[in-house]
């Protein structure tokens, strides 16, 4: 039998060693935006090939940019209830009725005066989305509201506090657990900057709009949405839309260790050991 020695094993362990993103086993990217082309006309349907639409065409509320994360989806304040949709159908996203899923963006507001009312979240249908106003668009619904220098991120819930503090031109991460249960559901939400841990801001959010036709309870969740209303000049940005099965309060945007470079950390620790025992027997003796 072939014998390694302690610095073969240690280098079999380095070349295992590698970082992998969070997203690798427990999410899966529906959407970074950075794979459109906003060369010419980046308004969001037309940059995106229909992938997104953009509600009422032509009214430059929603736009593909590009931003400090390579390219981010826009939408801008101003005018009534304009943004921009996917249909979730058949893209894995979708939460159906009995599932608990989490979908994960980014946001970052930003403000030349005007203040903030921005809705984001799932629908049954993206014939839902802006037919009457966007507080009856969605069932989960966080927002961001607030003044221009002090936006908020809320999600209306039966027990105060429901809302967060943000600052102005910053990332922040989201999370939203969406418990579809046929007859109570709900859904939680999280945030956190940076590669901070979530803080929880809102449990047991309330399923929004139930008596309003085709948003009851017990309905598929088929669609996503971003929508805008607010003063001109206010700005939503959104970035790295992710989804997973199950309740996951990990960031897909931070890379973790792989099983083997906590093997090569084993590894090197046990090599070390054994060349002070070497030494040892060798005659040297402590000082």
């Amino acid at each position: 039998m072939t014998r390694l020695s302690w610095a073969g094993l240690a280098a079999v362990a380095l070349v295992g060693w590698a970082t992998t993103p969070a997203s690798a086993t427990l999410w899966t990217l529906l959407d970074n935006f950075d794979g459109y082309d906003n060369s010419g006309d980046s308004k969001t349907t037309v940059a995106t090939g229909g992938v997104w639409s953009a509600e009422f065409v032509g009214t430059n509320n929603s736009h593909v940019i590009n931003t400090d994360q390579g390219k981010s989806l826009a939408t801008y304040g101003g005018a009534a209830w304009r943004g921009a949709e996917r249909n979730l159908t058949g893209s894995g996203a979708a939460v159906l009725v009995g599932e608990i899923q989490t979908l994960f963006w980014q946001v970052r507001a930003t403000s030349t005066g005007g203040g903030y009312d921005f809705m984001m979240g799932l629908s049954p249908s993206v014939a839902r989305i802006d037919t009457a106003d966007a507080w009856r668009d969605f069932n989960v619904m966080p927002f961001v509201n607030n003044a221009a220098s002090t936006p908020f991120i809320n999600a209306q819930a039966p027990t105060t506090p429901w809302w967060a503090p943000m600052n102005t031109n910053e990332w922040y991460n989201v999370w939203v657990v969406v418990d579809n249960n046929a007859t109570a559901p709900s859904y939680d939400l999280y945030y956190s900057s940076g590669t901070n841990a979530p803080s929880l801001v809102a449990t047991n959010a309330i399923w929004r709009n139930t008596g309003e036709p085709g948003m009851g309870i017990n309905q598929d969740l088929n669609a996503i949405g971003f929508m805008s209303a607010g003063g001109a000049g206010s700005e939503l940005w959104i970035d790295n839309i992710f989804f997973a099965s199950g309740e996951v309060l990990t960031n897909p945007l931070v890379a973790v260790p792989e099983a083997s470079a906590m093997l090569f950390g084993s590894v090197a620790c046990i090599a070390a050991g054994a060349g002070y025992v070497r030494r040892r027997r060798a005659g040297s003796s402590p000082r």
